[in-house]
């Protein structure tokens, strides 16, 4: 649910491969987990900070931090993805 008093976030998709498997837990408490090592993630840090946040915490082989610009689209993922991200980008 949005908060008026949080700050303004943005919503990234991050990915990586090899290192460390995470939770979604352990990058932010306002991240989804979509696959082993995919997320979303709703943040009012910069996608810098995010990136080395995640860097350091699962020494990937390769790191994507990407932010998005609209509401994608999910077929199989998590059930409720779209719903939670949808109600995160709306609210900003």
């Amino acid at each position: 649910m949005y908060d008026a008093e949080w700050p303004r976030s943005d919503m990234f998709i991050v990915y990586y491969t090899g290192g460390k498997p995470l939770e979604a837990t352990n990058i932010s408490h306002m991240a989804r987990k979509l696959e082993e090592r995919l997320f979303l993630v709703s943040t009012p840090e910069t996608q810098s900070k995010l990136y080395h946040h995640v860097k350091r915490l699962a020494a990937p082989e390769a790191l994507f931090v990407g932010r998005l610009a609209a509401l994608p689209k999910f077929k199989g993922m998590q059930p409720g993805t779209t719903k939670w991200v949808g109600s995160l980008m709306q609210a900003g």
